[in-house]
């Protein structure tokens, strides 16, 4: 998976009206499983689009090595131990639908697709697709999707599930009531969980923001950045943050983390997100697909185009560790300061959940306000 390609639709969601100053959480590891399945049935120019606007290089691998490279990725998590994490894909199609059969082999063979045929005329489909999401979410993702036109051809969703304890838990009787700082008028009261003990920092002197990676086995790592408030320079913001920073800092921030007594305050967090991805694709470069100049001719000899694709997304974070859910649709200093003594995550910030073993940021996202919860 690319992770430039989580960073254009971080900075894509972040630009739309309706997200600028809400709390923003989603899963770019399962958007572009979505669109990379998708690009197995595409053909000519809606092909293009959605390679290009995956971070496809055709120079470096062909599409096939791309396919063969998610293969490999889900069969490697699968054998994770450790966390409990759970990654794949449905296709629902209708019996009006005839696919080809080479598409539907290498949906399978790739990514181990599930496939169902349905009647999207009855409402018993939409109540199988979200007892199927529900059920591979853990119950953390309840409805995938609330209604489908009774003249849905086909339904494709991908799904991610991510439950891990941290390697070092935070004890419940420190956690206290205190104050997280919205913005300069605005405070809500918040859970804050303490801890003081050796544990992964780096001050990154070019965003000017403090990171704490907190590990959940070998396997995996919540990074959390939060803008320097206390600098002697300009103070940053959480869009200052968001507006610098990039794949090479998370790479960058991989290896620098240096374990040091500090004492850190982080607040616990539940989490729903939802959204349109319609416009933010098409922003993204990849506009054929919702129109009628798609082309699937890959997928069936009929003429389908996608009329709706969804995201929704779960985060919950306790003294023991991180819950994370997924499901992605497509219906059709130099100074004797030392700012790392306290890492006190009580104003906007950042987060990500990296796979350790290949550095692909499974899930994306910024807190703006924890009592937001949806």
């Amino acid at each position: 998976m690319n992770n430039d390609f989580a960073f254009h639709l971080y900075k894509k969601l972040v630009e739309m009206p309706d997200y600028q100053s809400k709390n923003i959480f989603f899963s770019p590891f399962s958007v572009s499983m979505a669109l990379s399945e998708l690009s197995l049935g595409a053909g000519g120019e809606t092909r293009k689009q959605l390679l290009s606007g995956i971070g496809y290089n055709s120079s470096v691998f062909s599409t096939e090595e791309m396919h063969r490279m998610f293969h490999s990725l889900l069969e490697e998590i699968d054998q994770r131990t450790g966390v409990d994490i759970d990654v794949g894909s449905a296709l629902y199609v209708s019996d009006k639908l005839k696919l080809l059969p080479e598409f539907l082999e290498k949906i399978k063979e790739f990514y181990h697709s599930d496939g169902f045929t349905v009647d999207f005329s009855v409402k018993e489909t939409v109540d199988k697709i979200n007892t199927y999401v529900k059920d591979k979410t853990h119950g953390k993702i309840d409805r995938a999707v609330d209604d489908l036109e009774s003249d849905t051809l086909m339904f494709l969703l991908t799904y991610i599930f991510f439950q891990g304890k941290w390697d070092m838990s935070f004890d419940p009787s420190k956690t206290h009531q205190s104050t997280f700082h919205v913005d300069a008028e605005t405070t809500v009261p918040v859970q804050m969980m303490y801890k003081y003990a050796s544990l992964k920092v780096f001050y990154d002197d070019e965003l000017l923001s403090k990171v704490l990676c907190l590990d959940y086995d070998d396997s995996f790592s919540m990074f959390l950045a939060v803008p320097d408030i206390h600098t002697f320079f300009e103070a940053k913001t959480i869009k200052d943050l968001e507006k610098a920073i990039s794949r090479q800092h998370i790479e960058k921030w991989r290896t620098s983390v240096n374990k040091r007594k500090v004492s850190i305050y982080v607040p616990k967090l539940s989490l729903k997100t939802s959204y349109s991805l319609n416009d933010i694709l098409k922003g993204l470069g990849m506009a054929d697909m919702f129109t009628d100049n798609a082309n699937f001719t890959g997928m069936s000899e009929e003429n389908i185009f996608i009329s709706k694709a969804m995201h929704k997304a779960t985060l919950d974070i306790d003294e023991k560790g991180t819950t994370a859910a997924a499901v992605t649709t497509a219906s059709f200093t130099p100074y004797s300061y030392n700012p790392l003594l306290f890492l006190h995550f009580d104003n906007p910030f950042m987060i990500f959940i990296t796979d350790q073993k290949n550095g692909n940021i499974l899930f994306f996202g910024k807190v703006v306000n924890p009592e937001e919860k949806q």
